[in-house]
Formats: structure tokens, sequence, C-alpha cells
């Protein structure tokens, strides 16, 4: 701490946090982007001058740790050529270094006080256009890395205050939105030019040095404070593994095994036994994974502190090369963020509760699996308003969060990965976009049944509204199984269904009052031209008039058996739309009076005891054998 007193670093480092997020809100209020300004894909970050995370803005926590490995690499590689200096800022977007995929798109900025570097700023957005092999950033058809779009390794994008045409014309003439992804990158600088500045009226008050001292203190303070909890809980191993059914080529089986072993101050994340390499891009390079693991570290086990690289010193992360959680230099990987990373999101947090279970003072912060069921829509074309586009809709942010030891999941609640996640107005997305919602609510049956419910998901539907050409495909998992677990017995979140009816004239239906409100009525007016998608598709032609829906998706997992949930509140799930009458009777066993529609005790007592009987019958006794 050296000559701070503990009032003062606190007063400092709540100063430093503050322009942090200021700087952050800038960028968000400068982006044009959904995904940046409606969603809050967007980072922004103070590090320290040898490039390690000192504290990041509320919001994204996907890329707190990953990120400042683009910074270290520009230290490593230009500090005595061409140099560092002030007024630089560092354009960066390579998976292998840090951020997740192509479309992790990073400017860092130097800070300097009197010629001498201080620290660093990050600021991250999400940009859905990378210039890939299809629109929107995150491509099923890659087979490789070079499939992904452009990136770039650290090249100065301002040079001394000014922008540096070379390397935006590179960045514009490598995408198919160029306006979209400008915009973007000036939101980034103007958060920097926001954060530089607060951050310059800071040192010119306290000093350089006393700066210094606060953003390493920040890390040494979460380091200490996550070591402490570890010493709280008792040592052990827990595993668990988490499934896929589809790997952007066909239906097939992949899983990321994960065992969590506490010994003393010091965690290990182990993911030996995780499948290879997967053909398309459901893998993650090593930064991904570990960005992955911080999501639940910091969400989960250290959420008392403040995110940055110290929760991560008591921890170590071993990833077989080769694995699907740590492929090579040019293996695609653009399906990171979703899938595996949220399956290694959802299984830490998982195994984390499982920890907490040792020590009843922790039970409060126990959470079943968040959703990681995700079907996300991306699309390119003209837009309505004749401009060559390509992004994603990140309705899938709505996720349900995982059941707690005393309370159901939050319903359409927010993605793990992003703790202040939003989605746009369904107004928002069609100002924008070549697109008109027929729908957009919680979805039915899609939160993990249990003792304690997992969060509802949500359900959509959309047309293709007022575009000459338009392409349109989905990333996603979950149709044939689920991959949210749950906990003691709960049971998993639904499955997906995703369906299209393209090269209809739906318009002229609409023109007579017959608008589509449910899976079931789009099947029974487009019988013919209905197709049942798998949750990886690659982009195909939807003209004017295509319609597509997603059910039950992001939902979280459930806590505790079924057959103990307290009935009232199934008969309350029930009438406010979150599960339906066969989930109530089949799955929750509650029986409910024909007539007065109140719960019937006594033959809801009988139909769980019968349940109840039948497990027993089907159960078994498994002997040591001598």
């Amino acid at each position: 701490m050296g000559k701070l007193s503990p009032i003062e670093f606190e007063i400092l480092s709540h100063r430093i946090y503050s322009i942090m997020n200021e700087a952050r809100q800038g960028v968000m209020r400068v982006s044009g982007s959904p995904v940046v300004c409606e969603a809050g894909e967007c980072l922004f970050a103070a590090y320290t001058a040898e490039g390690y995370t000192s504290v990041t803005a509320c919001g994204l926590m996907l890329h707190t740790v990953g990120s400042q490995g683009f910074i270290q690499k520009i230290i490593a590689d230009q500090s005595e050529h061409p140099g560092i200096f002030e007024g630089d800022m560092f354009f960066f977007n390579d998976p292998l270094i840090g951020g997740i995929h192509a479309s992790d798109q990073a400017i860092l900025a130097p800070l300097f006080y009197k010629g001498q570097l201080y620290g660093w700023l990050g600021s991250l957005t999400h940009t859905p256009e990378s210039g890939a092999i299809e629109p929107g950033g995150m491509p099923p058809s890659s087979r490789s890395l070079l499939h992904e779009g452009f990136r770039i390794e650290g090249q100065k994008i301002v040079v001394g205050g000014k922008l540096n045409p070379p390397v935006v014309n590179t960045i514009k003439r490598a995408v198919r939105d160029p306006g979209f992804v400008m915009l973007d990158v000036h939101a980034k600088i103007a958060g920097l030019n926001i954060g530089k500045a607060r951050m310059h009226e800071m040192t010119e008050r306290y000093g350089i040095n006393t700066m210094r001292e606060v953003l390493q203190g920040m890390i040494d303070q979460s380091a200490d404070l996550a070591r402490a909890k570890l010493r709280e809980l008792q040592d052990g191993t827990w595993r668990t593994i988490m499934h896929g059914d589809h790997n952007c080529v066909d239906y097939k089986h992949w899983k990321v095994e994960i065992s969590l072993t506490k010994k003393g101050e010091e965690l290990t994340i182990d993911f030996t036994g995780t499948s290879p390499e997967n053909t398309g891009p459901l893998n993650c390079m090593l930064p991904g994974t570990t960005g992955s693991c911080f999501v639940a570290i910091a969400s989960q086990l250290f959420h008392e502190t403040m995110l940055n690289y110290g929760l991560m010193v008591p921890v170590k992360i071993i990833a077989p090369e080769g694995s699907m959680v740590n492929v090579g230099a040019l293996s695609p990987c653009c399906m990171c963020p979703p899938y595996p990373g949220c399956s290694v999101s959802a299984g830490v947090t998982q195994l984390i509760a499982k920890m907490f279970f040792t020590r009843r003072k922790f039970h409060g912060d126990i959470n079943s699996c968040w959703s990681t069921n995700m079907i996300a829509p991306f699309f390119g074309g003209v837009n309505q308003y004749g401009i060559t586009t390509g992004s994603m809709f990140f309705d899938c942010f709505a996720g349900g969060t995982g059941a707690g030891v005393d309370r159901d999941g939050v319903n359409t609640g927010a993605a793990q990965m992003n703790m202040e996640s939003n989605i746009a107005d369904c107004e928002t997305n069609e100002m924008v976009n070549p697109v008109m919602y027929l729908w957009r609510r919680e979805s039915k049956d899609s939160g993990g049944p249990g003792m304690y419910r997992g969060g509802s998901g949500l359900s959509f539907c959309q047309v293709a509204h007022n575009t000459p050409a338009l392409v349109f495909g989905q990333i996603g998992l979950g149709s044939e199984v689920s991959t949210t677990p749950s906990l003691c017995g709960g049971y998993p979140a639904g499955s997906v269904k995703v369906i299209a009816a393209r090269h209809i004239n739906s318009s002229e239906r609409f023109a007579k009052g017959e608008v589509p409100y449910s899976l079931e009525d789009i099947y029974n007016m487009y019988s013919d031209d209905v197709q049942e998608l798998p949750p990886q598709s690659p982009s195909a032609p939807h003209p004017e008039g295509s319609i597509w829906a997603v059910d039950s998706q992001v939902a979280g997992g459930g806590l505790g058996d079924p057959l103990d949930r307290d009935p009232a509140l199934v008969k309350v799930d029930l009438e406010d739309g979150y599960i339906s009458e066969r989930a109530a009777r089949e799955l929750y066993c509650v029986v409910l009076d024909p007539k007065s529609g109140e719960v019937d005790y006594k033959a809801t007592g009988a139909a769980r005891n019968k349940v109840k009987e039948e497990r027993r019958a089907r159960g078994k006794v498994w002997k040591e054998e001598k």
C-alpha cells in the first residue's frame, strides 16, 4: 500500500472506478450499434504500466483479463520500435493474443504524465461485422481463423492524437458496413479521450507515484481478498461435464470436462478430458477460455471485490493443447463466447456452487447453471435504407439465471458474461435493421424445473421487412440436448427450437389479419413451407416476408426435486405463463381442482407419492465388490 492510508486508497480507487464507468458510458452513447449501446457489449478498463488489469467498469466481465494480453503484446513488440508515445492508440482484435474472437475489437491508449508512462486504458466493443465469410462476425461456415474476418495486431490507429489513415482504410475496406464499424471505432476513441482527461486531472492533483500505487494496489487488494475467501472454504475436488449437440457441421456430441480443485488459498481449474478441437468454430483459444473462467469466478466466487487481474492470481488453469478450449493459431474460434465459452462459465459456476455447500455461510450465494442454450440470429444484405449491412441480434442476452437454494432464478435476467446486459427494444432493432417483430416474450417451460425453478428464457419471431435482399442464419446449441444442467435433483433448462418459413407472401396474410402469435400458428398457417432448423445454420436467402422464430432459449437450471416445490408456487407459475398445464401435471405432479382452480393438496400428495414409489422401484442399490 506504500504511503497511502486505507481511507485514501479507498477514495482514490473508487474515483478511478467511477472514471472507468463514465468513459464506458461515453462509448455506449457515441456508438450507434444496438449491440453496444443497448446490449452493453462494451468493456472499459484501466491497467498498470506493465499491462495488468487494475479495474474494470461494471458490465462486461468476459474480457477483463484477456484484454491485458493486448497491452502486454504492445509493450513486448513496440516499446523500442516504433515506440510508445503520448497520443498513440493501438487497435487489436487477434483472438490468439487477447479478447475472444475477431469481433472483439479493442483500442488501447497509454497514460503518460510529463513524459512518464504510468498506466494504460482499454476500450473494447463487440462489433458484429468483421468481414468474415458470412455477415455478423460469427460465421458457422468458418473452418479456419482465416474465414473469420480481418485481424489487426496492435497497429497505431491514432498517432500523436490524430487518426492514422492507412489503418482506418484497412478496416473500412475489410468489412461490409464500414460506417457502422467506424462508428464503434470513434466511440472507443471518444471513451479513451474521456478516460485520459479524467485520469490526467487525478494525476495532476495526486501525483504520478500515487496513481501507480493505486493502480497496483487495486490488484493486490483483490488478490488478498480472493485468497482470504478461499481459505474459508473446504479443500476438495469437484467435477462436472458440459455437453453440446452440434459442431457447426452437423449434429455431433462434444463435451467440456471440468474439475475444480481447491487447496488452501489456491484454486485449479482443469479441462483434461475435454473433446478435441471441433471442425467448425465451436472452439476457444486460451484467452477465451481464461475469460470464460473469469466470468464465473468474478460473478460467483469473488463478487465482493473489484473486477481485475487480482482475482486470477490464486487461480491456475489447465487447458490441454488441441482440446476445444485451447486450439491453435489458425483454428476457427468465432463461436467461443457463447459456445463453448458459456459452457465453461456455467460449468465453473456449478462447481463453485458445489464448493459453497461445504460452508453454510455461503449457501445464499449458491446458483445453479446460468443459461447456455443460446440462439443468436445473424443477417446480411441490404437494409431498408439501401445500405449494405451485416450484424446480429442479441436478444439472447435476456437469459434466465440459475435457481438458488432458497429462490427461483431470474426470468430473462441477464447474460452471465455481462452483469449489465440488456436487450434492444424491438423498435430499436426494427429502426436499424430490415426486420419486423411479431412477438418477443418469456418462453413457457424453458426454465429448469426444480424445488426452485430456473429463470425462464426468451421466445421471439421476426419477419424480413422492407429489404430487397437478405441472408439469414443463426448460431446456437441445445435443440437435441439441453446444455444447461441443474443442481441437487433439479431438471435442466428446456431445449431450443428454431423454425423458418421462407418464400412465402406473409404480407398479404397480415393484411387480412392473419398474423401468427406462436410456433403452432406458423405451422398451421404455412405448413408446407415451415422448416425446422438446426441450432447452427449458415446464412441462406430469406426474401421479403420470410419468417423465422426461436423458442425456449437461454434459460437457467433448476435446483432441487420438482416434487418438493410448493404447489402454490406451481399454481402461480402456471397462471403467469411460465409453465404449461402439462408441466404442472407431469413434472411437478400438482393437481388443481377442476371447478375452483385451487390446488388439491390431497390429490397432489398422492400423485407425488406415486411418482416417488415408481422411482424407488426403478432404483438400484450399488454394492462395492469385494
